[in-house]
């Protein structure tokens, strides 16, 4: 059998970040941001407590780091999803019925919980900031890209459909109601069809 090729330092180091964030979403996603030790993710990475440092500079940034790689897959996630439909049915309705199941995954409301502790907390917000505003201007630039030409104004949906649900899903952490979900879900189908109809 051939030798395969050694890693460059570049995909050594790439893959010890995604080890890292990985790990560290796991721990978020068990413990919250009360239980979140960044010793503990480490020893879940098999990795040493100074490669942490190596690749993360605070634990503000691994947080916000965190954030971002969830965003990007579930971003990705999306898209791939929603592009496997029949293009009869890339519409927006199809559109807020996969951004609905994404929203209530458990990972997601880990994410939230840092942002309501940034409220607080001037490093992590700080930290955080950037990553939001890149999240949101990837939505739109996403919405744009697949409902472009079936709803006049995209990214206001998208905006207005995103942000509704970051509320809910924030509100379900401290008082979980099936009725919240079933009459926000049926206000979200027809606000895409007044944004169908505009």
């Amino acid at each position: 059998m051939p030798t395969p090729p050694r890693r460059t330092q570049a995909e050594r180091r790439s893959s010890t970040r995604a080890i890292i964030l990985e790990a560290a979403l796991d721990s978020l996603v068990e413990h919250g941001l009360a239980g979140f030790t960044t010793t503990a993710v480490m020893q879940q990475a098999g990795l040493s407590q100074g490669a942490l440092f190596k690749h993360f500079g605070t634990k503000a940034e691994l947080l916000a780091e965190v954030t971002e790689h969830l965003f990007d897959g579930l971003r990705a996630d999306f898209e791939e999803r929603f592009q496997a439909l029949p293009e009869q049915d890339r519409t927006p309705r199809h559109g807020v019925d996969l951004l609905w199941t994404e929203m209530f995954d458990p990972r997601l409301a880990a994410a939230y919980e840092l942002y309501t502790a940034a409220r607080t907390d001037t490093e992590l917000r700080e930290s955080l900031q950037p990553v939001v505003e890149r999240h949101l201007k990837h939505i739109e630039e996403l919405a744009t890209a697949l409902l472009g030409s079936t709803s006049a104004n995209p990214t206001g949906a998208a905006s207005l459909v995103i942000l509704a649900l970051q509320g809910l899903v924030v509100n379900q952490m401290a008082w979980p109601s099936e009725r919240h979900i079933v009459e926000l879900r049926a206000q979200l189908d027809q606000l895409v069809d007044l944004f169908m109809e505009a």
